[in-house]
């Protein structure tokens, strides 16, 4: 994404209520959930809107601006061995060419007790329709992310949003097999139902007024039992062991 795209990007925050409402959601979850104490790193950053929420975060990405602390590609993370408690990632996980390498990198720069906090696309029966009519970003649950594939020549925004499912969720037996010893999921959930793909998020005008995103909130939360099929996103937190 180019620095144009960024700086367009933090304009449309500035004036998207609603934008500002969800990402402050969930940067308020992903606070709740982090390791107390040392450095938080987060990764992708891009916009840098997450540090709005969390001053000293570390805030990285593959490209160098003026609002982030340091340039990085994540499948070879500048840290030293066990020196950071917390790794934030907010859609940045499924641009990954290998994400089973870059977890491996970063159990190596996590201290004992460190936490990977990640946000990211989830395609529920509901929510594939939404996202194959109106996303780009294609879905793609054919993939073995476990076949140590070494090919990490890819453009950063290709992408497949289908990585976390398949990782936390279809192939669970497999990363637990992968990660044994190394990683436990110590929260995985399912969220973010109708306000999300309402807001039209960065690139597309908001379908309902502000003054209805509490009750929509709200509503949300009632329906949360029928996570698994209507679900946008979903939230995992691992812990190394």
């Amino acid at each position: 994404m180019s620095d144009e795209k960024l700086i367009e990007r933090r304009e449309i925050w500035k004036k998207k209520r609603i934008i500002r409402e969800i990402y402050g959601e969930w940067a308020s979850l992903i606070i709740e959930n982090l390791k107390v104490g040392g450095a938080t790193v987060e990764l992708g950053s891009g916009s840098g809107l997450f540090k709005e929420f969390m001053p000293d975060v570390i805030s990285t990405d593959t490209i160098k601006a003026d609002w982030l602390d340091l340039a990085c590609d994540a499948l070879y993370l500048p840290f030293k061995d066990s020196s950071i408690s917390n790794i934030v990632m907010m859609d940045v996980l499924h641009h990954m060419a290998n994400p089973v390498k870059f977890l491996k990198d970063a159990h190596r720069v996590l201290e004992k007790g460190g936490r990977i906090v990640v946000l990211e696309p989830y395609g529920s029966p509901f929510s594939l329709c939404v996202y194959k009519l109106f996303h780009e970003e294609p879905y793609i649950f054919k993939k073995d992310y476990f076949a140590h594939i070494d090919n990490e020549e890819k453009d950063p925004w290709d992408s497949n949003q289908a990585i976390a499912q398949l990782l936390f969720f279809r192939q669970l037996d497999r990363f637990n097999r992968e990660f044994e010893g190394k990683f436990k999921i110590v929260v995985k959930k399912r969220l973010s139902y109708l306000l999300y793909p309402l807001s039209g998020g960065f690139g597309n005008r908001s379908m309902i007024p502000n003054f209805m995103i509490r009750p929509l909130r709200l509503f949300e939360r009632l329906i949360d039992p029928l996570s698994p099929l209507l679900a946008f996103r979903c939230f995992v937190v691992l812990e190394k062991s």
